[in-house]
């Protein structure tokens, strides 16, 4: 059975670990490129697991005009894969360096990474070029476990697309059935500011349109240049994502609106179980609005499934306002790199200082990107 088949018949063992040898079937299991034609069903088979946003084939995809060419492979057999992995991919030849954000992923949380699985995985990369591979993950488990497998060193060796939050911690809040049960967890401030929102008669709206996108694009543009900041992909970078994760309902573009004007917006992703606000942009003249949108924005993505809403990295004065509805931002693990080419590799760290130095040049060059 192949991965074409509807995601009922696919099936996930749950009996042995990824990679255990106790029967026919797991024997002949391997690592293998998963089909181009096949990825929205993958979006489908991730979201029956806990696998984190940035693993989606629909999160990925959209980074191929950044020249980062993504590659998944799953593990397993056609008809039961178990593990699966993204890797977003640059450079070419021999000389390929890979990034993984938040993976591998089992596809069943009672499974975990043997050796001889993150053994074969490494072996694959190797066959395919790739001096190195940088791995985040949330599980400090994994990272141990890939660290093992050979040359692995706690560095970020390729610090030009990050996942924002291994740089920062992230203000993740835990909801409830309850609406008055999420709320106690905030700040009082952030409720008495709940309330004069509501009773200033904002109006929230949600659409999950890239043409809801484009509509909010203006604000984002006028509060980076307000913060000082640079949004980190072109405007079609982020509307290809929401036209891929529209097809999962895995998206939505929220906006507050006062007297038909928009003042606030927000573009917020989900996975399985995790809200996640990629961007965030208000009028600086209705700083209620903030509270008010991200109120709803949340309680939204909790009755679609997700019962965690991520604000995101808190870093300087955000970290103020983010901390009004989390109190204790939750860390991650910092980047692993692993080895696979050792000449290769010693090569790029003696160029590494001068290339990272080269990092705001090419984040310009990445944010002003036309398609």
């Amino acid at each position: 059975m192949s991965l074409v088949t509807t995601i009922p018949e696919i099936e996930v063992r749950s009996d042995v670990r990824a990679g255990a040898r106790s029967s026919p079937a797991t024997v002949t299991a391997a690592w293998f490129e998963v089909r181009h034609q096949d990825l929205r069903i993958w979006n489908d088979v991730l979201l029956g697991s806990e696998s984190s946003l940035y693993q989606y084939p629909f999160w990925n995809e959209p980074h191929r005009p950044l020249w980062l060419t993504p590659r998944y492979l799953a593990w397993g057999t056609q008809d039961r894969p178990l593990a699966f992995i993204s890797i977003l991919t640059v450079g070419f030849g021999p000389a390929k360096i890979g990034l993984v954000f938040r993976g591998p992923v089992c596809l069943n949380p009672e499974l975990e990474f043997s050796r001889e699985v993150i053994a074969e995985l490494l072996a694959w990369a190797r066959s395919q070029g790739y001096m190195f591979i940088r791995f985040t993950h949330s599980d400090p488990q994994v990272l141990q476990q890939l660290a093992a497998a050979g040359h692995a060193e706690e560095f970020d060796a390729f610090p030009y697309f990050l996942d924002y939050p291994v740089r920062c911690p992230d203000y993740i809040v835990e909801q409830f059935e309850s609406e008055d049960q999420t709320l106690v967890s905030f700040d009082r401030e952030a409720r008495r500011k709940l309330r004069r929102a509501t009773e200033a008669g904002y109006e929230f709206r949600s659409g999950d349109s890239p043409e809801a996108l484009a509509e909010s694009w203006p604000l984002h543009q006028q509060c980076a240049r307000r913060k000082h900041f640079r949004l980190e992909r072109p405007l079609s970078v982020y509307m290809e994502t929401v036209r891929l994760a529209q097809a999962h309902n895995c998206v939505r573009v929220y906006s507050a609106h006062r007297d038909g004007k928009m003042v606030g917006t927000a573009l917020v992703f989900r996975d399985r179980g995790t809200a996640h606000c990629l961007l965030a942009a208000f009028d600086a003249r209705h700083r209620h609005a903030a509270i008010f949108l991200h109120w709803h924005a949340m309680r939204d993505m909790y009755h679609m499934g997700a019962r965690r809403y991520n604000l995101g990295p808190g870093p300087g004065s955000l970290a103020r306002f983010k901390r009004q509805f989390c109190q204790h931002p939750v860390s991650y693990p910092g980047a692993l790199t692993l080895v696979l080419k050792e000449n290769l590799y010693r090569t790029w760290k003696a160029v590494f200082p001068v290339a990272k130095s080269l990092r705001p040049v090419l984040r310009l060059m990445v944010s002003c990107i036309q398609r």
